[in-house]
C-alpha cells in the first residue's frame, strides 16, 4: 500500500504513528501482516478493513482495534485517500493488557475475532485530539502523554461489543457528507472553548443548519451541542485533575460562560462538583 507513514513519539511501551495513504484508487490491497496490538483512529476517508470473516466499514467516528498474529487486507471506497492515528503497543504490554481486560471482554481470546470496530465517543475523540497534538508539537511530559493513553485505553476496551455496520451510514451519504462530518468535528474540537453556534459550523461545513443538525446526528447519534458539551466537559476534567487552576477559571477556558451552568452540567456528569472533584483529584 502507498502511503507516508511517520513515526510521532515513542514511549516505552507504544509508538504514536501518522499514517496517510497515498492510494487515489478504490482498489484492495495485497494482505498483510499485524504483528502487533494496534489501535487506530480514522481521521479522514473511508475504508474497508477486511479481517477473518468480517469487514470493518471504517470512517471518522471509528476506531481499529486490531490483535497482533493476523493477516488483513484494505479496500479503499472513498474518493479522499484515508489518514489515521496509529497506537502500536509492544507485546510485553499486549500481555498485561489481555489479562487486565480478560474478563471485562471475550475479544482478547476469541480466536474467530481478529480485529474489531468500535464508535468512538466525544470524550474518546478529544483525548485522542489532545494526545496528537502533544505529540505533533513535542509537548507535554512523557507521564502526561502515558496517562492520556492510558485513559483512552480504558475507555476504548471497556467498551468493546460484537461488531455491527451502522446500517444508516449508507455509502451514498458518505460519499455525499463524511466530509462535513470531518470538517464539523475539526471546527468543535478546536473552536470548543469559543461561543460557537450551529450556524459557525454549518457555515464552515459548507450545508445548510437544519440539513447539518440531521447529519451530524445520524454519524455520531448525538446532537453537535451534546457533542460540544462532552468535549467542554471533558476539558475540565483534565484542567482540574491536572492544574491548580481555580474552578472559575476551568469553566471558562473550557468555552462555560456560567459558573452555575458549568458546575449544573459537571455535576451531572461526574456526580461530584468540580470543587470537590479538584480536591479529591
Amino acid at each position: 500500500m502507498e502511503a507516508d507513514i511517520h513515526t510521532l513519539y515513542k514511549s516505552d511501551f507504544y509508538n504514536i504513528i501518522d499514517f496517510k495513504c497515498r492510494c487515489i484508487d478504490c482498489r484492495t490491497s495485497k494482505p498483510e501482516y499485524s504483528d502487533s496490538f494496534c489501535i487506530g483512529f480514522v481521521r479522514k476517508g473511508n475504508f474497508l478493513f477486511n479481517v477473518f470473516r468480517h469487514s470493518l466499514d471504517s470512517y471518522s467516528g471509528c476506531a481499529l482495534i486490531t490483535k497482533p498474529g493476523y493477516e488483513h487486507t484494505v479496500t479503499h471506497t472513498h474518493t479522499v485517500p484515508d489518514e489515521c492515528t496509529i497506537f502500536d503497543f509492544n507485546m510485553n504490554f499486549y500481555k498485561d493488557l489481555k489479562e487486565h481486560f480478560s474478563k471485562k471482554t471475550s475479544f482478547f481470546h476469541n480466536h474467530d475475532v481478529h480485529s474489531t470496530l468500535i464508535k468512538t465517543t466525544a470524550e474518546i475523540e478529544f483525548l485522542h485530539y489532545n494526545i496528537l497534538q502533544l505529540a505533533l508539537v513535542k509537548s507535554g511530559s512523557k507521564l502526561e502523554i502515558d496517562q492520556l493513553v492510558m485513559e483512552m485505553l480504558e475507555k476504548m476496551l471497556g467498551c468493546i461489543s460484537e461488531y455491527r455496520p451502522d446500517r444508516r451510514i449508507h455509502s451514498k451519504l458518505k460519499r455525499n457528507h463524511l466530509i462535513t462530518i470531518e470538517r464539523a468535528k475539526e471546527f468543535i474540537t478546536q473552536q470548543f472553548s469559543n461561543d460557537i453556534s450551529l450556524m459557525d459550523i454549518a457555515n464552515y461545513c459548507h450545508v445548510s443548519p437544519f440539513h447539518f443538525s440531521r447529519i451530524f446526528k445520524t454519524f455520531t447519534s448525538c446532537s453537535p451541542h451534546q457533542f460540544l458539551l462532552s468535549i467542554r466537559l471533558k476539558n475540565a476534567e483534565l484542567l482540574l485533575r491536572n492544574t491548580s487552576l481555580p474552578v472559575a477559571d476551568v469553566a471558562f477556558s473550557s468555552g462555560f460562560n456560567s459558573i452555575q451552568y458549568f458546575t449544573t452540567a459537571f455535576s451531572q456528569k461526574y456526580h461530584c462538583p468540580p470543587a470537590k472533584f479538584s480536591v479529591d483529584n
